[in-house]
């Protein structure tokens, strides 16, 4: 087997033929990046020193039990890539290490001339045993309530979901792309919502005060708006994420259609 392996490798390579990409990722991108986020039952012993490559630990939950871990974000050090900091979730957070997307915060609706094409894009696909999910929630503390300048009035108030003092996105992975199904699974690009936050707001327009129209910015992970960024990773018994980056860019403003009737 291993042999017919290695000749199949060395025709490859000999023909100049290459390997098409997985089914829902970029056809003409090129893996830079992976991460695997494991799931496993509390009481088990993982060796987490031995796991080889980018693994993540993360508690498995179950359906009427979801188990929480908060996977903290630090943007690489110039010529450094894509690596796991602390492998463990158990305990109840990881990090993850990963290049600056490279976006623009916009204002939902009219990204006027942001730059919304994100340097690479993120894609994912449940394997393991069917029947586990898992949501996904980009979440970070906000160091500047002006959004810088963008929001078209004066903010009254922020209406996303806090944990604790960081805000949590109203976009999020969820069960539609994370649940494993029997079958084949697919990859899907979840580069918006890993890579940016969105954050629904009311805002004062004329002057008074009194919260007159809600609108949405979509921030990107490590802007100067935010710190502490993090994924919040709900396990609902799903047993392994496979997470893969391409140098492909995708336009995030492509999400933004779902939101629009909220903003």
């Amino acid at each position: 087997m291993k042999k017919t392996v290695i000749a199949s490798l060395v025709v490859l390579m000999v023909t100049g033929i290459t390997l098409a990409n997985p089914e829902g990722v970029c056809s003409d991108g090129k893996l830079i990046g992976h991460l695997k986020i494991i799931g496993v039952a509390k009481d088990k012993n993982a060796n987490m020193d031995q796991a080889a490559g980018n693994v993540i630990f993360v508690g498995l939950g179950k359906n009427d039990e979801p188990d929480r871990t908060k996977i903290y974000l630090f943007e690489a050090p110039e010529g450094e890539d894509f690596a796991v900091l602390d492998k463990n979730g158990t305990d109840g957070s990881a990090a993850f290490q990963l290049p600056d997307p490279d976006l623009d915060p916009y204002l939902i609706g009219d990204p006027g001339d942001a730059d919304t094409e994100s340097a690479y894009s993120v894609f994912i696909r449940p394997l393991g045993k069917p029947g586990g999910w898992a949501t996904i929630t980009t979440c970070a503390d906000l160091v500047d309530s002006t959004f810088a300048g963008l929001l078209p009035g004066d903010l009254v108030r922020i209406l996303n979901r806090t944990d604790g003092s960081a805000y949590c996105s109203i976009e999020q992975v969820g069960s539609e792309i994370t649940l494993r199904k029997t079958g084949k699974s697919v990859f899907a690009n979840v580069t918006a919502q890993l890579l940016t936050i969105v954050f629904q707001v009311g805002i004062d327009t004329n002057g008074d005060t009194i919260e007159d129209e809600i609108v949405c910015v979509r921030v990107p992970i490590f802007d100067d708006i935010l710190e502490n960024e993090y994924w919040e990773y709900d396990n609902y018994g799903l047993k392994n994420l496979d997470v893969r980056f391409y140098n492909c860019p995708t336009d995030v403003t492509d999400a933004d259609g779902a939101l629009l009737p909220s903003c």
